[in-house]
Formats: C-alpha cells, sequence, structure tokens
C-alpha cells in the first residue's frame, strides 16, 4: 500500500490526545466512608478488573478512528502496474477512432457510439481540474488544444465517421505531441478503436514510460462486408456512340460465398446497366458493364452494390469525358505522296479536326492545341521545334515522327536523344517485309482479335535503324528482328517511331491497311482521359491535362451542397496540378472550374482502406504487445460496465480512502456502543 498525500501521516501524533484523556480518566480517586447508605439508589457493582477492560476497549476505539482518519486523508491506494501515482494536474489524450469501419456493430450497438461514450466515460472518470486532448482521424489543428472537462465531453459527443484511416502509430505519435505540450506531472494517452489489422501497426509502435496508454478495443460482430474496389473501361478513349465495356472489381471481406448479387451502373442519374455476379469467401471478382456510349461532354456514372452495415463502399463514383473531336496537325516538308496518305485519313472524318503546317513556317503556339503531330519526311527537326515537342509530349500530346527518303540520319540524332531514343544510324536499302503485329500490346490488340498466318504485311525498301528508349512498346518488327514501328511513353504523352519514309519507293505501308488502322489509333490514344476517379483522405493530386487556368484566379472545386473550395496548384513545365491536401469531402462528382468556365469533372472516392473489418482480438494485441516488450501500453478487456472505476485503477491505483472512511464511522460507532451499553 502506498499514499497519494503521505505528509498526512504527521497526524498520527494526534494519536497522544486519547492516550492522555484515557490516562486522565484512569487517576486514583480517595476511599471516604459514608456513614449511611439506605437512602442511596441501588447500582450495578462493577468490579475494577472489568471496568478497566472497557477503558482499553474504549481507547483502542478511539485510536483505530483517527488513524483511519489521517490514513483516509493521505489517500492510500494499492499501485498499479504502471507505477507510483503522482498528486496533481493530470493530463489524458483521449482517441476515438472515427474511420468508416466504426459503422460497424456488435451486441452493444454501433461502435463509435460505443467510443464516444467511453471517451465521456474517460473524462468523468479524471477530476474537473485535469485537461483532455480529444482526437480523430481527422488531425485538426484544434485537436492538439487540451480541453477542459466540459469542452472534452462536448467534442467526444460530436465524434462522426469519415474517410480518415490512421495508423496507430500516427495517433500514438500525435498525443504524444499534444501531451509533451503540458506541464501536468501524470500523462495518459487512451485509444478507444477496432483494431483492424490493416492499421495496427505493433510493429512501429515504441515506448514512452512518461505516456502509459490504455487500448479500449471494441470488436465488431459483423466481420462481413462487400466493397467495390475499383473499375476501368476497356477502351481508353471515349467516343461518342460507342459500345462500352466498364470492368468492375469486387471484394468479399467476408467468409460466406455471395450468390447473384446486382450490380448498378447509373450514368448522368439514369440506369444504364445492370449485372450479377457470384464471389467465393475472401475473394476477389471481376465482372462487366456494357452500354451504349453518350454524347460529347462531360459524363458522370456511379456502380453500386447494396450491402449491410457497412455502406462506405457500396458505391464507386466516375467521372470521364466524350471525346467530340479528335486534333490532328500535318508538318510537311517535300513529301507529297505521304502528305497525302497522311491527309487521306483525317482529312475526310469529322471526329478529326485536321491542319497542315509547313515545316519552314510552323507556328509552334498551335502544338498545345492539338492531340497528335505526324513528322513526315522532314530534312532536320530544329531545335526549337524540338523543345516545343518534347514539351508537348510530357504535357500529353502525342507525336508521330516518320524519316524522309534519302534523308541524313544524323539530323535526327538531337530530337532521338531528347525523347530518349539511341540516335538513328545508316540507311538500309535491303528489301525486308514486317514480321508481325505484337497482339500482346493494348496498341493492336483492341482492334485485331485474332492474326491470320498467311497475312500480307507492308514491305520495307529503304529504313533507318532506329532503337527506341528503354522499356518502349515494338508494334512493328521487322523479319530481322529490328523496331519498324515503336511507341514510347514520355511525361504524359507518347513518342511513335516508323523507321521507313512514307513515300512509295520507301515502303507500301500507305497502301496497306494497317496504316490508317496505325493513324487513327495514334489519335484515339493522343488525348488523355485522365484517371475515372481520386480518393479522398490521400493527397490526391489532379493534373489538369493543358486545361490549366488563365490568369492569377486561382481555380475551384465544387460539388454538391455548395462545396466550394480553393485548392493548392502546383505548376511545372507544361503542367498544372491540383493538390486537395487530405480534404474532408463526401464523396460524389466535382467540377473545376475557374471564373465561369468548368474546366473538367472529376469523381472523389472515399478510401478502402477500411473495407476490409478483419481486426485483431484483445487477447492477440496484448500477446504482440508481451512479445515486443512494450511494457507502457495495456489492453482493456471487458469494459463494457465498469470503464470508469477501470480505467479509474490504471491511473490512480486501487484507491482505499473510503475503505478508511468506513472503518473510521465503524470504530467510532463501536467506542458509543462501549461507553453506553457497556456500564
Amino acid at each position: 500500500m502506498s499514499f497519494l498525500h503521505p505528509a498526512f501521516l504527521w497526524a498520527l501524533t494526534a494519536l497522544a490526545i486519547p492516550v492522555l484523556i484515557h490516562l486522565f480518566q484512569l487517576r486514583r480517586f480517595k476511599k471516604i466512608d459514608f456513614p449511611n447508605v439506605r437512602f442511596l439508589a441501588e447500582v450495578s457493582i462493577q468490579t475494577r478488573a472489568r471496568k478497566k477492560i472497557q477503558h482499553w476497549l474504549v481507547l483502542l476505539a478511539r485510536i483505530l478512528a483517527l488513524t483511519c482518519l489521517v490514513f483516509a486523508f493521505a489517500q492510500p491506494y494499492l499501485p498499479s502496474g504502471n507505477g507510483a501515482v503522482k498528486a496533481g494536474l493530470r493530463a489524458v489524450s483521449l482517441f476515438v477512432d472515427d474511420s468508416y469501419s466504426m459503422d460497424g456493430r456488435n451486441a452493444q450497438g454501433r461502435l463509435l457510439d460505443q467510443a464516444r461514450k467511453g471517451a465521456q466515460d474517460a473524462v468523468m472518470a479524471y477530476s474537473a481540474t485535469d485537461r483532455f486532448q480529444v482526437l480523430t482521424g481527422q488531425f485538426g489543428g484544434r485537436q492538439q488544444i487540451l480541453l477542459g472537462r466540459d469542452e472534452a465531453l462536448d467534442a467526444a459527443a460530436q465524434a462522426e465517421v469519415g474517410p480518415y484511416s490512421r495508423t496507430v502509430s500516427k495517433v500514438l505519435a500525435r498525443q504524444r505531441e499534444a501531451l509533451a505540450s503540458s506541464e501536468a506531472l501524470t500523462k495518459r494517452a487512451i485509444l478507444f478503436t477496432d483494431l483492424q489489422r490493416s492499421v495496427t501497426d505493433v510493429e512501429n509502435w515504441t515506448n514512452d514510460t512518461l505516456v502509459p496508454t490504455v487500448i479500449v478495443p471494441l470488436s465488431s460482430s459483423t466481420p462481413d462486408n462487400l466493397s467495390i474496389d475499383s473499375a476501368w473501361f476497356s477502351s481508353p478513349v471515349r467516343r461518342a456512340g460507342q459500345d462500352e465495356v466498364l470492368h468492375v472489381r469486387i471484394h468479399n471481406h467476408g467468409s460466406q460465398e455471395l450468390v447473384n448479387v446486382p450490380l448498378r451502373l447509373d450514368i448522368d442519374g439514369r440506369q444504364r446497366a445492370v449485372a450479377t455476379f457470384s464471389v467465393e469467401g475472401g475473394a476477389v471478382v471481376d465482372t462487366t458493364l456494357r452500354f451504349l456510349g453518350d454524347g460529347p461532354g462531360e459524363h458522370w456514372g456511379v456502380v453500386s452494390v447494396s450491402d449491410q452495415p457497412v455502406v462506405f463502399d457500396d458505391k464507386l463514383h466516375l467521372a470521364y469525358q466524350v471525346n467530340d473531336r479528335l486534333r490532328v496537325m500535318l508538318v510537311t516538308a517535300a513529301d507529297t505522296e505521304g502528305d497525302r496518305s497522311v491527309t487521306s485519313v483525317f482529312a475526310g472524318d469529322s471526329t478529326h479536326s485536321f491542319t497542315t503546317q509547313p515545316y519552314g513556317a510552323i507556328d509552334l503556339s498551335l502544338l498545345k492545341e492539338q492531340d497528335l503531330v505526324v513528322l513526315n519526311a522532314l530534312p532536320d527537326v530544329p531545335s526549337g521545334l524540338a523543345r516545343a515537342l518534347t514539351d508537348f509530349v510530357a504535357s500529353g500530346g502525342s507525336v508521330a515522327v516518320f524519316p524522309p527518303s534519302k534523308g541524313d540520319p544524323s539530323q535526327y540524332a538531337a530530337f532521338f536523344a531528347a525523347v530518349g531514343a539511341a540516335a538513328p544510324t545508316r540507311m538500309d536499302t535491303a528489301t525486308v517485309r514486317v514480321d508481325r503485329i505484337d497482339l500482346e500490346e493494348p496498341f493492336y490488340r483492341a482492334i485485331f482479335q485474332t492474326m491470320p498466318r498467311n497475312v500480307e504485311l507492308p514491305v520495307v525498301r529503304e529504313r533507318w535503324n532506329v532503337r527506341p528508349a528503354a522499356g518502349s512498346d515494338v508494334l512493328l518488327r521487322l523479319q530481322d528482328g529490328s523496331s519498324y514501328l515503336s511507341r514510347s511513353l514520355r511525361g504524359e504523352g507518347s513518342i511513335y517511331l516508323c523507321a521507313a519514309p512514307l513515300a512509295e519507293g520507301s515502303s507500301n505501308l500507305t497502301r496497306h491497311s494497317l496504316f490508317a488502322t496505325s493513324l487513327l489509333r495514334m489519335a484515339e490514344l493522343s488525348r488523355p482521359m485522365g484517371a475515372l476517379y481520386y480518393t479522398i483522405g490521400d493527397e490526391a493530386s489532379i493534373p489538369l491535362d493543358g486545361t490549366g487556368p488563365e490568369g492569377e484566379e486561382p481555380p475551384h472545386v465544387k460539388g454538391a451542397n455548395g462545396i466550394d473550395l480553393v485548392p493548392e496548384v502546383r505548376r511545372t513545365p507544361g503542367r498544372t496540378n491540383l493538390m486537395l491536401h487530405d480534404q474532408d469531402l463526401p464523396d460524389g462528382p466535382y467540377f473545376i472550374t475557374s471564373g465561369t468556365d468548368t474546366l473538367r469533372a472529376v469523381a472523389l472516392n472515399l478510401p478502402r482502406r477500411e473495407s476490409d473489418l478483419r481486426a485483431y482480438t484483445a487477447e492477440e494485441l496484448q500477446a504482440l504487445i508481451t512479445e515486443r516488450g512494450l511494457t507502457s501500453f495495456s489492453v482493456l478487456t471487458d469494459s463494457a460496465n465498469d470503464l470508469s472505476l477501470r480505467l479509474n485503477e490504471l491511473d490512480q491505483g486501487r484507491k482505499l480512502w473510503k475503505w478508511f472512511i468506513l472503518f473510521a464511522l465503524l470504530f467510532l460507532a463501536a467506542e458509543v456502543f462501549l461507553i453506553r451499553y457497556l456500564r
């Protein structure tokens, strides 16, 4: 047993008072003879020995009553495993897990409701003068301020589920940072969480003997959950009236097999497709939704399933753009036949906006307005044009390069180096045929399902030795193994390098159906579509893909219910990105605006980290803590009915002063009984 205020034990010197009183009452009396006693009332005959025993018992009762009273003021307690208790002001940090998994339920109700009540009970277990931090996954700046009791109770009551999922190690660091600012002698951290395995990173926890930490686990009785993890289109480009195939990935986090679960797709508020799927317990399944594409412009959709009780991951919002016309520019030199072939592919197509620029008088300012730039038979690539083209590609454009007939490969060395390719060498005039089309590459896979063995492919009579950048895709390869047509990704765009000129004497590519197919595919893939959606809670970076705001006025991100925020704008050469920085936003469609102009539509979704509801039990967590020697941590089990008492005992030991008050009263009652009834 220890004492919180041991100085009060000096009051035990007051035990001399009843001893002195006792000695005064035991003074000797003189014996006086009285001649006549017949008129006196009868009295009880009491022996001197019996009266002496009574006096000693009264003395003992008084001494014990006074001793218990002194002990009560000295605040005796039985120390807990955390060591001695310090008197004075206390600082307590309370973490209320408000992630979406806390929407789960058990026999006592919703987990978040239990966490809020537990935090309030913990506050009431301490003195009104103590200070409290109420922390949630939002990690707001105001949550780093220590509050009084009433403010802490209000803060705990206001916690609501949100998109923030923090690892426990980050929560501990945040709590210790706030408690370090307090001068309180006693500090403690308490966490109310469901112990999800995805965030309970025990391997990153560290001991801190100055801040003992208590974990109050809240276990869900419904660990089963169905979530829509991701979605993507089969084709990288949306076209008006095109048959679209949307792939959807669904994860069954439970143990039971689900059969014929309905899946729904809404586009612009209208139902467009319905499908059903079956998935085994703990498995992932991919399914498809098919619909007819809408007209040009911005569109948004939502894929949804019905799954209770955790519903935040039952919807996946999408936003995409249907292209109206693709913009293609041909830079011409002296190859009339090749220019005519390129023009015939695009000029008569209403889905393309085709322009021609002469090699000697090209307007470089027009490049940023294009999707695909075709360089045909240029004698060289001047440094100014080379820089403009590399910036154009980095910002999402595509460039197709066809060399000149009988040209000098060394004139292209600087430009090839700028796009990561080796400098072209020697002009080879040996006749060779294109060997095969690589159907493993997405470029041609969406066009050709199979390729006949006896198909006649283009013949090349004049070619450069082109070695594309490392990691490039060789789309067409010659019989000698060298590259004929390759695609290299640079920044957000693509570079297409062809080894043979388009002139009739150099190859018959322009008279082959593969020519128009390849050019149309280059144009189709040249428009950067952007991501279908971004994730709330992550530091999402939204590229504007050449549609950045003009002037000094900042862009706005606007959503439903009057949401209007100004994101950070990060500008790099050729690119403009918007940073959301962990904003607390509802999921759904949003619009990026600049002034009165709408730049693009985006979809924001809630993070899926909380979808897996698997969690540690209190016993498993305690075993991990013991295994790693984390002595400053303890797991509070069976705390549903006596949380305040358990927390009080952990922080201040088992208090005994109430028992000593009770014993003091009992001894005083014994004294009264001895004096009044044992005469």
